[in-house]
């Protein structure tokens, strides 16, 4: 091994240096720079604003579902849609009450499972007014670890009110029938819609005297999402339409200068394999005179014709145009 030093005492003393200087203004860099907050709601936020329908037919649903709940209590009921939202599958599942009844349904022909939510104590209040009781305001609370059979026939006769609500609601636009497929009181026992998925969260407030509660639904962003254009703005679609020039005008412009390869077919004929195999330099193929030419576009014919000649050049006179199937 050499004895003799790779760097000497002041270059590494300068070398430190540096490092030092580059350590300083990366930290200076660091306190200087701002992080910007990102919402990764946004598409789904910018996409609700994309279908103004969607309000609508929720308001026209929770107007159904008032009369649907006044016939059962026999009182007034006021029903009405909070900010529709999108949130994730797990914050759906923290949000809901330890104690609610959550009916799992089908909306065919939407895909997926939506949910049903109502509280234990809206259950509980419910239940009161059902039977004539207690009529009190919201300070109506109950601590239980399960639902009564009682609750549990509410929660049903609640429900069937909000379907027939949801048919009659969203029936301008699209034809839904709603079935029951599972219920649960816990939000621990859901079975999960799937992983990571987006759900739609609709709350609809609802006012019974001095009393006021929420029954939220919660719908599968993906079964929403295929609906964009039915529950866009019809006035917009046809602004589109008329303003924005289309990529058919375009297309059919273009294609007019587009080249092709034209060929004749003057005859053809028919030979086995094993006449092919005995061909050799000088053999001659009989073929009869030809009355008619096959026209081909890019191989593919076209029409038949007779050839001659025009203004010197070699032509095809078209007497007849293939049929082709689309």
């Amino acid at each position: 091994m050499v004895d003799k030093e790779v760097l000497s005492e002041g270059e590494l003393e300068a070398l430190m240096g540096s490092v030092s200087d580059e350590a300083a203004a990366g930290q200076n860099a660091a306190a200087t720079r701002h992080c910007a907050s990102f919402d990764f709601s946004t598409r789904e936020q910018t996409l609700l604003v994309q279908m103004p329908v969607l309000k609508t037919l929720t308001e026209k649903q929770a107007m159904s579902f008032a009369q649907g709940l006044q016939s059962l209590f026999k009182a007034p009921v006021e029903v009405q849609v909070a900010d529709i939202r999108p949130m994730k599958q797990e914050e759906a599942l923290l949000s809901m009450p330890e104690l609610a009844g959550i009916t799992q349904i089908k909306t065919a022909p939407l895909n997926g499972t939506s949910l049903v939510v109502v509280s234990g104590d809206a259950l509980s209040f419910f239940v009161n007014q059902y039977f004539g009781g207690w009529t009190g305001g919201g300070g109506h609370k109950s601590n239980r670890a399960n639902l009564t059979p009682t609750e549990r026939r509410i929660n049903d006769l609640v429900v069937g009110r909000f379907l027939s609500a949801l048919t009659e609601g969203w029936q301008e636009k699209i034809s839904l029938s709603g079935e029951v497929c599972g219920f649960e009181t816990n939000p621990d026992f859901i079975q999960p819609l799937a992983a990571g998925e987006l759900l739609l969260k609709f709350p609809f407030v609802i006012k019974l005297f001095d009393w006021e509660g929420i029954i939220d639904w919660f719908i599968p962003y993906a079964a929403i999402e295929p609906l964009k254009n039915r529950l866009g703005n019809p006035a917009a679609g046809q602004t589109s339409k008329t303003d924005v020039p289309g990529w058919e005008d375009f297309f059919r412009r273009e294609l007019l200068s587009v080249e092709l390869e034209v060929s004749g077919v003057f005859t053809s004929k028919n030979m086995s394999l094993s006449d092919v195999m005995q061909l050799r330099k000088g053999a001659v193929i009989p073929l009869a005179a030809p009355t008619a030419v096959t026209l081909c576009i890019e191989g593919a014919p076209f029409c038949v014709g007779e050839h001659g000649a025009m203004s010197g050049r070699k032509s095809i006179k078209i007497k007849q145009v293939l049929k082709h199937d689309n």
